[in-house]
């Protein structure tokens, strides 16, 4: 997985409310973190996870990253077919950022450098419960962060959101795992780090 810190199943658990917790865990010396991938590949589509805790005041270091990710099941190399939501400072390289919306291009388009097609990193502030949604369609991306708990489908109590628009070599389009990861960028943070995420939920269109 990404980061300084190498994945641990351990490190993810479901309570019994359903809800899925991710930690980022010092034990023994050693900093290990949290990614998890479904089996199925998901394609054009509504995208919505429901976010419990203050993801935009994070460690510095820390990454919450809610994504469609073709490479993890050999769909495209990395830097394509990759769509990201992803709460964090970057450990303080981004100019006071606190997230990001990311687009990497479709198979076989692969940018010098592996950079992305298009990205926007911006702060926001939000409360303790947060629903973040991608919405995919074959020719533009619509994100959109929220206030609350929404349902699927509906809009209210907006925090952020943007549109980007392109053709097929910008904006991936064949079926990807959806990933969600807690990872390090760079170093390890000053103490554990955990998130809950209450909800996910995929509505294709």
């Amino acid at each position: 997985m990404a980061g300084v810190a190498l994945g641990n199943p351990a490190n993810i658990t479901i309570d019994a409310h359903g809800y899925l917790h991710l930690r980022i865990v010092r034990q023994n010396e050693k900093w290990t973190a949290s990614e998890l991938f479904t089996t199925e590949n998901l394609g054009f589509g509504t995208y919505q996870w429901i976010i419990q805790g203050n993801v935009y005041a994070m460690d510095p270091t820390t990454v919450l990253g809610l994504f469609s990710y073709g490479p993890a099941h050999h769909i495209g190399t990395d830097a394509e077919d990759e769509i990201d939501i992803e709460f964090s400072q970057w450990n303080k390289t981004c100019h006071g950022c606190n997230a990001d919306f990311t687009v990497y291009p479709a198979t076989g388009n692969r940018k010098p450098k592996g950079v992305s097609a298009w990205e926007d990193n911006f702060r926001v502030s939000g409360g303790t419960l947060t629903t973040a949604r991608m919405e995919w369609f074959a020719d533009h991306i619509v994100f959109t962060l929220m206030n609350g708990a929404q349902p699927i489908g509906t809009v209210a109590d907006v925090i952020k959101t943007e549109k980007y628009t392109s053709d097929a070599t910008n904006i991936p389009q064949s079926a990807a795992p959806v990933g969600i990861n807690l990872w390090c960028f760079k170093q390890t943070p000053a103490e554990d780090q955990s998130v809950v995420i209450r909800k996910f939920e995929f509505r294709a269109h």
